[in-house]
């Protein structure tokens, strides 16, 4: 499995630092009034979620101000992820936190445990993302859902003018890093993402456009 460090070129700090100063963007309120309409009204009073490549931890923390009596879990591969997560105020229950390399190691999770699974911007960097889909599966309860934010293909001049747009660095130098991120960026379209789920055995509900470049797929046990 490719990292964002490895085609980034960062450090984990960077990386770290980098997700903290972009949460909020992604995260904005058109992304909590989806959520809310569409999963959070969904859930039970005391839902289990985890969240698979949880980064920094603060969509956790998020998540647990909006429902206080969840019981959360974060899994990312970066061990400087899960301290600074560690370190996080949360409004309800601490979350369990943990070491995890998706691609590889079983999800320390009972089968159809969880209601709500959450990955974000992790599953275009797997070579393979058959197997993950189907740990999803396997740990998702038989009326929980699936939460897929992820990148979607863009022609090469798009992609390269939303990424350099109002930056003041070297322009050769942004250019480079971004190309470097742009065959992982550009692996599915969207009818790829919809077919992957529809292949490892979800059932889609929904998908929104928040963001350029990206889509959102909430998708059912099917």
């Amino acid at each position: 499995m490719a990292t964002h460090q490895e085609i980034g070129g960062m450090s984990d700090q960077q990386l770290l630092e980098r997700m903290v100063a972009r949460y909020p963007t992604r995260f904005d309120t058109d992304y909590w009034n989806f959520f809310t309409a569409n999963v959070g009204r969904h859930l039970p009073s005391e839902p289990a979620i985890a969240d698979l490549g949880c980064g920094p931890g603060l969509y956790l923390s998020d998540l647990s101000e909006r429902h206080r009596d969840a019981r959360l879990y974060g899994f990312d591969l970066t061990p400087a992820m899960i301290e600074h997560a560690s370190r996080l105020p949360f409004a309800g229950r601490p979350p369990t936190l943990a070491v995890n390399d998706v691609a590889t190691d079983r999800l320390p999770l009972e089968d159809e445990s969880v209601h709500l699974v959450c990955m974000t911007a992790l599953l275009h960097l797997l070579d393979d993302p058959f197997p993950v889909l189907q740990e999803v599966r396997r740990v998702l309860r038989p009326d929980g859902f699936f939460l897929l934010d992820d990148w979607i293909r863009t022609p090469l001049a798009e992609y390269l003018a939303s990424r350099l747009r109002g930056r003041g660095d070297d322009l050769r130098q942004s250019r480079r890093s971004w190309l470097g991120l742009f065959p992982y960026h550009n692996k599915y379209t969207i009818d790829d993402w919809k077919w992957l789920l529809s292949e490892t055995g979800f059932s889609l509900v929904t998908t929104i456009k928040l963001r350029e470049h990206t889509r959102i797929f909430l998708a059912g046990k099917g």
